[in-house]
């Protein structure tokens, strides 16, 4: 049955998947679902999930960044998509009653909220309005997917590439400045290859003409943004949609 909102406050953390679940419930089952959620911080490295293993809890991340990582029979993997603070992971496998399809790696250190299947089942039992959140989970999601569909069928891998470069760090977003500044990549560039959709040869010849352009200029992991601007063009692109 449906249940009347909360009337007390509930935007109670940073991430706005959390929050967005949080707002379908009354103030009793808001205070379960609060109660129930511990939190977890994560370094570089570690993993939130692995594919394959059983779905027992929803992460939504507070802080930091967590990539999803898919592997063959044969160990082959590429890196699939970035999620950022404010998303939430594991509701596709929780609704489905499946594992995970993905393993989500931890690419800079992180901030996750953490509840448990049992807790998330027993308020969906109860209020059909919170069940519904988790579709708009998955709707959002496949907006995304169709977005960078989308994106690798009709942008310049250039444009790609800055779009994707202003994800790694808030200064793109964040600031007015133009003063150039240095961006630490959490990732190899095979899984820049990946996102973009492209192969390392190709990137190559974009980074070197990114260089001759004079807007970035790579060096191993690092890159040096010499023209913030055109990071700051590329910023709203699907790359740093929540």
């Amino acid at each position: 049955m449906l249940t009347k909102p909360s009337q007390e406050p509930c935007e109670v953390s940073g991430c706005h998947a959390y929050n967005a679940l949080l707002r379908r419930l009354d103030a009793n089952d808001a205070r379960v679902f609060r109660d129930a959620t511990r939190t977890k911080k994560f370094p570089v490295g570690r993993t939130l999930f692995s594919q394959g293993e059983a779905c027992e809890q929803l992460y939504f991340i507070e802080s930091g960044l967590v990539g999803l990582r898919r592997s063959d029979e044969n160990g082959n993997s590429a890196l699939l998509r970035l999620c950022r603070a404010g998303e939430s992971l594991g509701y596709r496998a929780i609704t489905a009653g499946a594992a995970h399809q993905n393993t989500a790696e931890v690419l800079a250190s992180s901030q996750v909220m953490i509840v448990s299947k049992s807790v998330l089942r027993w308020l969906a039992h109860r209020n059909t309005e919170f069940s519904g959140g988790f579709l708009g989970f998955a709707l959002n999601a496949l907006n995304q997917t169709e977005a960078i569909c989308a994106e690798l069928l009709t942008a310049r891998l250039k444009d790609r590439l800055l779009s994707l470069l202003a994800m790694f760090d808030e200064r793109v977003v964040g600031s007015e400045s133009s003063q150039r500044f240095e961006i630490e990549l959490p990732i190899q560039r095979k899984d820049l290859a990946d996102l973009l959709g492209t192969n390392s040869a190709s990137l190559s010849r974009t980074i070197a003409r990114l260089h001759k352009d004079g807007d970035v200029r790579f060096n191993g992991r690092r890159v040096l943004v010499l023209k913030p601007e055109a990071l700051k063009k590329e910023a709203s692109r699907f790359w740093v949609q929540s």
